[in-house]
């Protein structure tokens, strides 16, 4: 039996699973703590790895140190994301292979993936030590996977055609598929998902007047965390509920109107639009009343569930 991994390492969040386990979900954030002693209480969900000579957190407990690295804003294809993300989803000795989950195919950057995934590892989760040796690893463009599962599973109406938006936190995806998995359109777009609305807020005159009367510089994956716990506020001190209605209808607005635009060609035939990813539940109540849209439960681990029942 071939032993198989999943992985979806993501701007906002990366979500791990083997078939039969609860995905795992860690924010995409990691601080170098190897030559320093400000270290707090390990989590199964934003744990202390240490791989190769170097001690990360992973996690929410990232996002409290200073000068956090984010894949939104370093890119998640990178190596120093790809790795520990991946592997430290991994709580047992493992050997098989991985399916990752790409938002677009692109040669350099799977090659980049493999070179830094098939191998042996040596990683130390939350103090406990595991070796795994990955064999090979499968690319799935990801947004597919959620339509091909949404019409498999009687979510999406099988008579039309499916335009599926997937948000997530720094890029977003659309694909125009049949209920045959026959692909009509698709692009990734990048640096319009959650990302944008986080920098449209702290550029609102509001932000900036806090930044200006406090001297603070507001970080835009701190800003992304208060968007998505819903709290609108950033901190416990800077509130911005009363901008953010408006900064996410004009955010929402252009992102759509830059879609449906760019897929004119082949929306005759749609009858669905599904919204998946991580910024999919900022617009549900916006959108739950309007006949052809759907948004499933859990939209940020639509991806995953979609790969994990091929």
């Amino acid at each position: 039996m071939i032993n198989i991994y999943f992985a979806d390492i993501g701007n906002f969040t990366s979500i791990t699973a083997l078939r039969g386990e609860k995905p795992r979900v860690m924010r995409s954030v990691f601080q170098d703590v190897t030559y320093t002693s400000a270290r707090d209480i390990d989590t199964d969900d934003s744990p202390s790895v240490k791989l190769d000579d170097k001690v990360l957190v992973l996690g929410e407990r990232a996002t409290k140190q200073k000068n956090p690295q984010t894949a939104a804003e370093r890119g998640k294809q990178l190596p120093e994301f790809v790795k520990p993300f991946t592997l430290a989803g991994l709580r047992h000795d493992f050997e098989g292979t991985v399916r990752f989950l790409v938002p677009e195919r692109n040669q350099w950057d799977e090659d980049t993936i493999r070179q830094t995934l098939i191998a042996d590892h040596q990683v130390t989760v939350n103090g406990k030590s595991y070796k795994h040796r990955i064999k090979n690893v499968e690319f799935y463009l990801e947004t597919d996977v959620a339509v091909v599962n949404g019409y498999k599973t009687g979510k999406l109406e099988p008579e039309g055609d499916t335009l599926a938006i997937d948000i997530g936190g720094g890029t977003t995806n659309y694909v125009v598929m049949t209920p045959g998995g026959e692909v009509l359109t698709r692009r990734s777009i990048p640096k319009v998902g959650g990302v944008s609305l986080a920098n449209d807020i702290i550029n609102s005159d509001l932000m900036q007047s806090h930044a200006k009367r406090d001297n603070v510089a507001f970080k835009v994956a701190k800003m992304m965390d208060a968007i998505a716990d819903g709290s609108l506020t950033y901190g416990r001190k800077y509130d911005f509920s009363s901008v953010f209605p408006g900064l996410l209808e004009n955010w929402f607005n252009g992102l759509m109107d830059g879609i449906t635009t760019a897929a004119n060609d082949y929306l005759a035939d749609v009858t669905n639009i599904m919204l998946i990813g991580g910024c999919a539940n900022l617009v549900r109540q916006k959108l739950s009343a309007k006949p052809g849209f759907y948004i499933p439960v859990n939209p940020q681990l639509s991806n995953i569930q979609a790969l994990l029942a091929m």
